[in-house]
């Protein structure tokens, strides 16, 4: 019940902050288009900073375009009453006081954009390898070298990990919100191949896949897979597959886009997902990843 009211509570803020700040900047009256310019600016900080930070594969793919869409056409009709107007009047309080709070929002907003840019541009150069699924269009809901966008990145080997979905056609990745059945998750079932051609370093099933949102701290990977890659210097693990799915045991070869095994909901996870996470072979920290030529940020798709 917490986690649903948790997911009900995430929900409403995303999609709801956006619509009211879509129906203020809609409902503007300024006296001059400089503070509907800051109004205007502070709403589509707003809308830039969730659009990078929100799981829209809960709230929907398309809702996230409905939002960018209510907000534009929100400022152009508001333009409309504000095109006439001065860029600034010279009565009454200074621009910077009667507009102190947008301006704050910017900064704030402007600031938090520019932290999360600077974590992901200056992560080092991403390893080649193989996007890990098949058989749909998947969204990355943990990725990213910045804090805000994977949960992942305080642990040193996982600092470049990525957690993935599956999306239906609607842009959801369940028929629910946090449905108690794995088979209801579009992700669950579908094929897990090899990012790259290698050996089996370790092969583990025959754990139980989980009822969301239950899990098994005491198995964090569940049923999971780690290949040696051959010529990177790099392991891969794939993990939280389904039980009895594995096709290849410890010391296989394999070759990029070979199955692995079929997506599940083992170990220490809340829902039906894949976790990949790539650790340099000599150090055992985490090395950033790119899927045929992409690196693997939160809400990037991928279509296979």
């Amino acid at each position: 019940m917490l986690t649903h009211l948790l997911m009900i509570v995430l929900f409403a803020v995303f999609a709801g902050l956006p619509l009211f700040y879509a129906w203020r900047v809609f409902r503007l009256d300024e006296a001059a288009r400089g503070g509907w310019l800051v109004r205007v600016a502070e709403a589509a900080l707003l809308l830039l900073l969730f659009l990078a930070l929100g799981r829209w594969d809960m709230a929907g793919l398309y809702t996230r375009w409905v939002l960018v869409a209510l907000l534009a056409a929100a400022a152009l009709l508001s333009w409309r009453r504000h095109a006439c107007r001065p860029w600034r009047v010279a009565a009454g309080p200074s621009f910077w006081r009667a507009h102190l709070s947008p301006l704050a929002g910017i900064a704030i907003l402007g600031g938090l954009l520019v932290w999360i840019a600077l974590g992901v541009f200056s992560a080092p150069a991403p390893h080649a390898l193989r996007f890990p699924l098949e058989g749909g269009r998947f969204a990355v809901v943990q990725g990213g070298a910045h804090m805000l966008l994977n949960r992942h990145y305080g642990h040193p080997a996982q600092r470049y990990a990525a957690d993935i979905v599956a999306v239906g056609p609607a842009g959801f990745r369940a028929r629910g919100l946090l449905p108690d059945d794995p088979s209801r998750y579009a992700i669950f079932g579908l094929r897990v191949v090899s990012p790259c051609a290698g050996d089996v370093v370790e092969a583990a099933d025959g754990l139980p896949d989980l009822r969301p949102p239950r899990m098994d701290p005491e198995n964090p990977a569940g049923n999971h897979v780690v290949v040696r890659c051959e010529g990177k210097g790099i392991r891969v693990l794939l993990a939280h597959l389904q039980r009895g799915s594995l096709a290849v045991a410890e010391g296989a070869r394999v070759e990029a886009g070979d199955l692995l095994g079929l997506a599940g909901n083992s170990g220490n996870t809340s829902e039906p997902h894949l976790h990949i996470h790539a650790v340099d072979a000599a150090t055992g920290l985490g090395v950033p990843m790119a899927f045929d030529g992409r690196v693997p940020l939160r809400n990037r798709l991928f279509r296979r």
